[in-house]
């Protein structure tokens, strides 16, 4: 229809130039005439072309048909956000309502290359989760492999709380070498990274984890206040983690943080959160203990730093056989991260304090 009115602008106009004129004389029924003939000439033109474009259409539509019902079967539950089978179709062929002609190549073997690029995805993944669970220069190659896929996979809430994760451990790796700068660029490269895999995909338990982590990780880069509220948007999110994955042990150990930050807050601080919500938050050690030990419940005895925790909470509880106790398992444990290392300074601070009591 776009072709039609394209080449019959000017008859509409005359039509329009004549309903307005008139007929005032015998030069503009001449022109009016002349102009009538020409365009109905080329009216006559336009709808042949019509009729051929008109033709062509329905043979892409009957192409497009038979093409969606061979490949209905693969593409029966693309949508993970509606239950419309329309919008399954539509997401499938890219998220469009207008029917597109399948291109060279188009066929039933397009199903198998979807799953190849699924496979690829996944073997991907599978390589980087196993260098970032490695050492430094494991971590290294992981980074390097997500920097080398950040534009192909830029959609992918999968792939950027990975890079999130990957870059706040080198992050850690930075600090200790003592690079501070490099240090807390890259902690808030992490939060800006998980705060972008957070937007792609709500229903993502780790991107919620570490949009979490990372927001808590630049704290001390932060004012008071700032510090303050992101600890409430903390909470918010290490809560919703747990909400969609229960059984991740770290979801439990991270808002057991939150509940020991907030029950050691300074009193500054205290009187900070007071002038700026009107019910400040609070927590014990008690509730801290209970998030660490149920995180050790589902990955017991093998976490350095939730173990130096519990013994910690032991300590502001007063239970100080406990706490040892706790603190001995942690020392026995190696040193495989810089969070380890650092766990593993106060662990020895902490026994030289309190292991004669």
């Amino acid at each position: 229809m776009s072709t039609f009115f394209k080449y019959n602008s000017n008859l509409m106009m005359v039509l329009g130039t004549g309903l307005c004129v008139g007929v005032g004389g015998t030069i503009l029924y001449f022109k009016l005439t002349s102009a009538f003939l020409r365009e109905i000439h080329r009216l006559s033109s336009s709808i042949e072309t019509l009729k051929a474009e008109i033709s062509i259409l329905n043979e892409k539509l009957e192409g497009k048909s038979k093409w969606r019902k061979k490949r209905s079967g693969y593409y029966s539950v693309i949508s993970a956000s509606s239950g419309d089978e329309t919008d399954n179709y539509e997401d499938a062929l890219g998220g469009s309502s207008e029917f597109e002609t399948p291109t060279e190549g188009d066929s039933d073997t397009e199903d198998i290359v979807k799953v190849e690029q699924s496979a690829d995805v996944t073997a991907l993944y599978k390589e980087i989760d196993t260098f970032i669970d490695g050492g430094e220069t494991e971590k290294l190659k992981a980074y390097e492999l997500l920097q080398n896929n950040k534009t192909k996979y830029s959609t992918d809430a999968d792939f950027h709380w990975r890079l999130a994760k990957c870059t706040y451990q080198l992050a850690q790796i930075e600090g200790g070498k003592g690079n501070v700068e490099k240090k807390k660029e890259m902690l808030y490269s992490a939060k800006d990274t998980a705060e972008r895999a957070l937007h792609l995909n709500q229903k993502s338990a780790n991107s919620h984890k570490w949009y979490s982590i990372t927001l808590g990780s630049i704290g001390d880069y932060e004012g008071t206040q700032n510090k303050i509220k992101n600890g409430y948007t903390f909470k918010e999110h290490i809560e919703k983690a747990i909400e969609l994955n229960k059984k991740d042990p770290s979801n439990h150990h991270l808002l057991g943080r939150w509940c020991y930050g907030v029950y050691m807050l300074s009193w500054l601080e205290r009187k900070a959160a007071a002038t700026l919500f009107a019910t400040p938050p609070t927590s014990t050690a008690g509730e801290a203990l209970t998030h660490f030990l149920e995180a050790d419940r589902l990955n017991p005895g093998v976490w350095k730093e939730n173990l130096l925790y519990i013994g910690k909470c032991y300590v502001e509880l007063g239970k100080y056989p406990e706490a040892v106790e706790w603190l001995e398992k942690a020392s026995l444990l190696p040193v495989v991260s810089q969070d380890d290392k650092t766990a593993e300074i106060e662990i020895e601070s902490i026994l030289a304090k309190y292991g004669g009591k």
